[in-house]
């Protein structure tokens, strides 16, 4: 699937936030733990949401969009097997293994899909269960991990280093189990906050006591009526692409309270964000001024946005750093994105501490030369011919498409199709030139 996209056209207008990608997935995987028909709204239709869907249909769930946004889920489940097809389409498929493991007191699930951002082992995921009482083995020759129970019980479920998706499994997994769980050094990202609330208004009583969560179960929960937030990393696209045309584009539905720390880094940039009547804005106050990012688990720099904030660095007057320290393959749309122009070039920050200084697995054999990159700019950026690598590597190659004069194509569009609802819709309303060809 490729993009064409004619650069260089003036964009204005507003564009409208969708519901966030990485909340209405796990709702959808959390209401197969219920009984009886959930109500999800405000769900994204994005491949992510689809693949999950057709996925959870063909386990013999019941899943659908019964409206543009609305998705009604309701534990229908035949069959405790994951195939290898359907768990390569989306990484989410992986949390399967709770609602599965509970209706049929055995799974098998491969190792997930979804974006290739390094390893991303599931270790952790697995040992939340173990913690339980659940029986976990991986068999090499089939790639799937085997899991069972006998009895699940509550317990303390230790994460020796953040993780998103981990904390999401504890919560789903404890929270079907009578009595009190606590998920210690827990995520702290407001996705996961909307889970918490998703959970209570099932029965369940879940809550934050500083980085912990506290989990006080219950063997049965009832289905739910829930709403899903705006998508923040969807947000802060296109207010990246308000700061490039100087806030001549408007974004609606930003909350503002989960974007604080990108805020502050638009300070530092000498940008200024301004809301007024639902809809923001960044503008410029004189020139972009560079930055040095490092990007941690919330509340620090996501890394989701760091290829964003990259493109909007290569508008800045000197050198801006980012130094990845989340995923270990997260730089894919580097050498893509000097196609267009950028100067951009890896650099080798030489850390001494790595284990704590990365989310991810070192050793002494770790290779960390390419997890930082400086930014030269400003730079007059033209058309090129590039491919999309992930879901946010593909929304920086498309912003400097848009800001390149002339016609590029970029391949791999099925990348950000995961995540972005209507993009090219989105963007026509404002002025874009963009069209999508099929293979």
């Amino acid at each position: 699937m490729f993009y064409v996209i004619n650069g260089g056209a003036k964009l204005k207008g507003e564009v409208e936030v969708s519901g966030a990608k990485n909340v209405a997935l796990k709702m959808i995987v959390a209401a197969l733990l219920l009984k009886g028909m959930s109500r999800i709204e405000n769900v994204p239709k994005i491949s992510d949401v689809i693949s999950l869907i057709d996925i959870i249909n063909r386990l013999g769930g019941h899943a659908t969009f019964v409206d543009k946004n609305v998705v009604e889920v309701e534990n229908t489940l035949t069959h405790s097997a994951v195939s290898i097809a359907d768990a390569t389409r989306t990484r989410v498929s992986f949390l399967l293994i709770a609602p599965l493991l509970y209706t049929f007191k055995k799974v098998t699930i491969p190792n997930p899909g979804g974006c290739r951002l390094g390893a991303r082992p599931v270790d952790r995921l697995v040992e939340s269960l173990r913690t339980l009482g659940a029986e976990i083995n991986y068999d090499s020759d089939d790639g799937c991990y085997h899991a069972s129970y006998t009895s699940l019980h509550c317990g303390t479920i230790t994460f020796e280093k953040k993780t998103h998706t981990g904390t999401e499994l504890a919560i789903m997994a404890s929270a079907c189990i009578e009595g009190e769980t606590i998920i210690q050094n827990s995520a702290l990202e407001p996705e996961i906050d909307e889970l918490i609330y998703f959970f209570n208004l099932a029965g369940a009583k879940v809550f934050r006591r500083g980085d912990d969560i506290v989990v006080n179960g219950k063997d049965t929960l009832t289905s739910v009526h829930a709403t899903v937030s705006p998508d923040r990393n969807e947000a802060i696209s296109f207010l990246v692409l308000s700061a490039l045309t100087n806030g001549s584009v408007g974004v609606r539905g930003v909350q503002k309270k989960t974007i604080k720390t990108f805020l502050t880094y638009v300070e530092k940039a000498d940008l200024v964000y301004e809301e007024k009547s639902d809809v923001s804005r960044i503008k410029k106050r004189g020139m972009i001024q560079p930055t040095n990012i490092v990007t941690a688990p919330h509340p620090g720099f996501m890394t989701d946005w760091q290829p964003l904030w990259a493109i909007l660095m290569t508008q800045a007057h000197g050198v801006s750093t980012i130094h990845e320290t989340v995923f270990e393959d997260r730089f894919g749309y580097v050498n893509e994105l000097n196609k267009f122009g950028a100067h951009l070039a890896f650099w080798d920050p030489k850390q001494s501490n790595t284990a704590a200084i990365y989310q991810f697995e070192t050793n002494e054999q770790s290779d960390l030369s390419k997890q930082a990159i400086r930014i030269s700019g400003p730079t007059k950026l033209h058309n090129a011919s590039a491919r999309m690598t992930d879901l946010r590597a593909g929304a920086c190659l498309v912003l400097a498409a848009l800001l390149a004069e002339g016609k590029s194509v970029i391949s791999g569009a099925e990348q950000i199709e995961r995540g972005y609802e209507q993009l090219l819709h989105k963007l026509r309303t404002i002025g874009a030139s963009i069209d999508k060809i099929e293979d």
